[in-house]
């Protein structure tokens, strides 16, 4: 393989693939991994409950989780903190209780979206093959 060109830059080792599609794979990688925190974070069966509950809600506190759900206090502020730190929710204090709510700037649907756009781009690319290879992959050279 010429020394300029890398794996993903072929299909079969002899036939080139379009540079645009390189280019929307990687938007989606760059995507994918902007979401890996929102994603770990809605991995969990807990924090989508969680998240369910600020659907019919614009803002609860720690309290008001924890009263609709079967989970302790300190396990729902656990679940808080990762979704907060996600970017999924936003906190604010008032008085000696902290409110928190769905982040609403750069939100978990528009952050979503994006890799969603993304993904459906390369999906939809008329340049796309859909021939897959037929041998091993070749082994990386050292």
């Amino acid at each position: 393989m010429p020394d300029n060109m890398d794996f993903d830059s072929t299909v079969d080792n002899r036939t080139p693939i379009h540079p645009q599609l390189l280019a929307k794979k990687q938007a989606i990688l760059a995507e994918l991994r902007n979401s890996t925190d929102i994603l770990k974070a809605l991995a969990d069966p807990y924090r989508q409950d969680i998240l369910m509950m600020f659907m019919l809600d614009k803002r609860l506190n720690v309290s008001q989780v924890v009263e609709r759900s079967r989970l302790s206090r300190p396990a729902i502020s656990h679940h808080l903190k990762i979704l907060k730190q996600a970017g999924v929710l936003d906190s604010r204090k008032e008085a000696t209780e902290v409110y928190y709510s769905l982040t609403r700037e750069d939100s978990i649907v528009i952050r979503l979206r994006r890799l969603l756009d993304a993904v459906e781009a390369l999906e939809n690319d008329p340049d796309k093959t859909y021939e897959r290879l037929s041998g091993p992959l070749p082994k990386e050279s050292d």
